[in-house]
């Protein structure tokens, strides 16, 4: 049996088949597809998992879970509140088939909290083959207040045939042979021997800040708590959001303390071929103990130029620390990725259709910020 992540052509002909279930094609990336949030909102007490087999709607029931419900076009979500959302979409998925949801990064780069929750799964993200039911999502914001119109694209969600494996030793060492991946300025592999050795036996690689010698080096979320409304478009100014952290020319490095928000980017570009998808790790707390994403995801052709020209493509990285301050270094490694192969190419190239230019730190904010 074939293993792979599905491409966009596969997930379009799962919503023509009734498979997916409210999905839009047009939400379609080259590996996922964004999910739309309903207008069924559960403020919550706190985070929480159904118990085995257990409803989602029979667990949101309880008063020991649930403070209120509303059912509302546009709906104010408070800062660090918790929230769990009905999407639009449902899933009636064969038993070869199963899915995990993830943030996008646009919602991630204002740091969104999305985790997703399905009927009977002690699980966050986690969609087993052969899933019948409704979707749903947690939603807390933790670092500005939302308002969130229903049908705004907040999760999206991959699909796998197969329960594929990350790729690692000789099928890892062909495939960066002729893609290395992970590149620098130059378009060069950014990794030297020793590291692509540890990479192939490990099926891990992994990318490091980029803390400049001089200029913008990191955006750290102001503490005002100023409104964001996810139906807007170019229009807040970044500087009411976010404090610009310029490099000090000499020590290259960043100091964030429990509590801050804060966007840096990747010193590495990626390059993922369109036969190849990537997803990054949840916590790698040998890396320190900070949460270094919110999304996760790496679409399949990232980066990728059949043309070979060398596109800038980095990754940034919403960073917290979490119970103590932590200093971020340049070049100190940030977070690892696994590698996953696609279950046939898709037919979209992902630097076609991508939202943001990825050509410095500012072009990466989401949409709803003027770029001027």
């Amino acid at each position: 049996m074939r293993r792979g992540v599905l491409p966009d052509w596969r997930i379009k002909e799962l919503i023509k088949d009734g498979i997916i279930l409210g999905g839009d094609p047009a939400f379609v990336s080259t590996s996922g597809l964004d999910l739309q949030v309903s207008s069924e909102i559960w403020k919550t007490l706190g985070s929480f998992l159904p118990l085995q087999g257990q409803k989602i709607e029979e667990a949101l029931k309880s008063r020991n879970i649930v403070d209120y419900y509303s059912k509302e076009d546009r709906f104010y979500f408070e800062y660090l509140q918790q929230y769990v959302v009905k999407l639009v979409e449902s899933l009636d998925l064969p038993s070869t088939i199963s899915a995990k949801i993830f943030n996008k990064s646009g919602r991630g780069r204002i740091a969104l909290s999305v985790k997703g929750l399905t009927d009977g799964t002690q699980q966050f993200d986690a969609i087993n083959n052969g899933y019948q039911g409704n979707l749903y999502v947690e939603i807390s914001p933790t670092a500005f207040p939302l308002f969130i119109p229903s049908n705004t694209a907040i999760p999206q969600i991959r699909f796998y045939e197969g329960n594929p494996h990350p790729l690692y030793g000789s099928q890892l060492e062909i495939i960066l042979k002729s893609n290395p991946i992970l590149t620098d300025n130059e378009g060069r592999p950014s990794y030297n021997e020793q590291e692509k050795e540890q990479m192939i036996r490990t099926g891990k690689l992994t990318f490091t800040a980029d803390i400049p010698q001089e200029g913008l080096s990191a955006y750290v979320a102001k503490r005002d708590r100023r409104i964001i409304d996810l139906s807007k478009k170019g229009f807040y100014d970044p500087g009411e959001y976010y404090r610009e952290e310029l490099s000090n020319g000499e020590e290259r490095s960043l100091l964030i303390h429990p509590g801050d928000f804060v966007l840096v980017k990747s010193k590495q570009h990626i390059r993922l071929p369109p036969f190849i998808a990537a997803e990054i790790d949840e916590y790698s707390p040998e890396l320190g103990d900070m949460k270094t994403h919110y999304a996760g995801i790496i679409n399949a052709s990232h980066g990728y130029d059949p043309d070979g020209k060398n596109t800038p493509s980095y990754i940034v990285f919403e960073i917290r620390a979490r119970d103590t301050p932590v200093i971020i270094r340049d070049g100190q490694k940030l977070a690892r990725f696994d590698l996953y192969n696609m279950l046939d190419e898709p037919e979209q190239r992902y630097m076609d259709v991508r939202s943001t230019d990825f050509k410095d730190l500012k072009s990466i904010l989401p949409n709803i910020f003027k770029k001027d």
